[in-house]
């Protein structure tokens, strides 16, 4: 029972990573900001509007949305939404 829930507690760490967006701030607006994606994606868009929520963490160079401005290289986490929210919701925005 120990390994199965080792190995999903694995499993969830892994995938956390996934469809997290890596960029440049572009544009700040008051609420959310535009990140020019670096992706070799093709069906990935050139930029993203990124929306914060009160549960936003910050990581690195800057501790709040106050704090991030245009030209900052960020990674992007995403919280785990339905398909029916069409936003980018951030969970984590990590600043270089």
């Amino acid at each position: 029972m120990k390994k199965l829930l080792g190995l999903v507690v694995m499993a969830s760490m892994l995938l956390a990573g996934c469809g997290s967006l890596q960029g440049t701030v572009s544009e700040m607006t008051e609420a959310s900001f535009i990140l020019e994606v670096e992706s070799d994606d093709a069906r990935q868009a050139p930029t993203e509007e990124i929306f914060m929520t009160d549960h936003t963490e910050f990581i690195g160079a800057v501790s709040s949305f106050e704090e991030l401005k245009e030209g900052d290289r960020v990674k992007v986490t995403p919280f785990d939404t339905t398909p029916d929210i069409p936003y980018f919701l951030a969970s984590r925005v990590t600043v270089e």
